[in-house]
């Protein structure tokens, strides 16, 4: 399984609105300048995100976007299943019908524990641990030289 440009740039428009909706709703065009995807691409990732329930938009002079859910209730698996669809190793584990020997077949079996451990890995990243990182990344890079 490899995650495309949009699993990995929907995951950081999720990312930038959560730590920025604080101040209201959050506009493509800040979201774009500040993670230098163009603004065209994101309607690409913002409309899936939308659709599954993921953001909400508000339209008008004050409009854009803002997470239906709480940073700490999202996680990498949700984003990811949305843009990219189930995550799948090989076709077999997810839709056995698809080989006539998934009922005695022992490789699928270890495909599947590895599907497992991947789903599990990313469940359990959210966008607030996240969003945390970020916080901490950005104030640790500004160096002060007060004596």
């Amino acid at each position: 399984m490899k995650i495309s440009t949009k699993g990995r740039y929907g995951l950081r428009v999720l990312l930038d609105i959560a730590a920025h909706q604080e101040k209201g709703p959050v506009i493509l065009r800040d979201i774009s300048a500040r993670q230098d995807i163009s603004e065209k691409y994101l309607w690409q990732v913002i409309n899936p995100l939308k659709a599954a329930g993921m953001v909400n938009s508000t339209r008008g002079a004050k409009g854009g976007y803002v997470l239906a859910k709480a940073p700490e209730d999202v996680t990498l698996l949700d984003i990811v299943s949305i843009l990219e669809g189930p995550v799948s190793v090989v076709d077999c584990v997810g839709t056995p019908g698809k080989c006539v020997r998934s009922g005695s077949c022992v490789t699928r079996a270890a495909w599947g524990k590895i599907e497992n451990g991947i789903k599990e890995s990313m469940a359990k990243i959210t966008l607030k641990e996240l969003v945390d990182k970020q916080k901490d990344a950005e104030s640790g890079s500004a160096l002060s030289y007060v004596i």
